[in-house]
């Protein structure tokens, strides 16, 4: 691991297996890259992060909303861990929508998973699309969404690393490249949770 915040990817680790690869999931394709910029903005904190996503839920039911895990159940990163080491905006992304519009989103912290989707516990942003005039996220689209910190960037590693979304009943799991702030919190070993070891466990 290249960085010591490391409940980022193990939570992802598990949700990758929790979210499951059944037939719902299998067709599904779900990626995000995080990347970050100096604000420039002396009323923000000095890193933007910037997280860009597509989507493809193989799927007549329009994303519902979309899912970034952050630390896993019992972790040692609490919700003031994130707190205090993120900055969300009000509108914290935006995404294409089924007619060409664009979607605005909001950004949650949620400490206790998201009971939406079965098995994905722990600590998480949750971003909701605001329906304004009908204009709604379709079941294929890209997003671009955003948050702060004074944290600097260091490497996130792909193969732990997962964003879950939601449409109708189905969910899909994907990957993660880029970045992420530092954080000193660093739950158990990664080994523990390994891919191979969970997708063992969830077939």
């Amino acid at each position: 691991m290249s960085y010591r915040g490391r409940g980022l990817l193990l939570g992802l680790t598990a949700l990758i297996a929790l979210t499951g690869f059944g037939s719902a999931q299998a067709q599904c394709l779900l990626t995000g890259d995080i990347q970050a910029d100096l604000s420039g903005d002396p009323g923000l904190p000095m890193y933007k992060y910037t997280l860009t996503v597509e989507w493809d839920m193989d799927s007549s039911y329009g994303l519902s909303h979309l899912d970034l895990v952050t630390d896993i159940e019992g972790g040692t990163c609490g919700c003031l861990d994130f707190e205090d080491a993120i900055t969300v905006p009000a509108i914290g992304g935006t995404s294409t929508g089924e007619g060409g519009c664009t979607v605005e989103y909001e950004t949650f912290l949620e400490c206790s998973g998201d009971p939406s989707i079965p098995g994905v516990t722990g600590i998480l942003y949750k971003f909701e699309p605001i329906e304004v005039d009908g204009c709604e996220p379709g079941p294929t689209g890209t997003g671009s969404f955003c948050f702060y910190s004074d944290l600097a960037p260091v490497p996130v590693d792909e193969e732990f690393l997962a964003l879950v979304d939601k449409a109708g009943l189905t969910s899909c799991a994907g990957t993660i490249t880029g970045v992420f702030p530092g954080m000193d919190c660093d739950p158990v070993p990664a080994t523990i949770y390994g891919l191979d070891h969970l997708k063992s466990l969830y077939r």
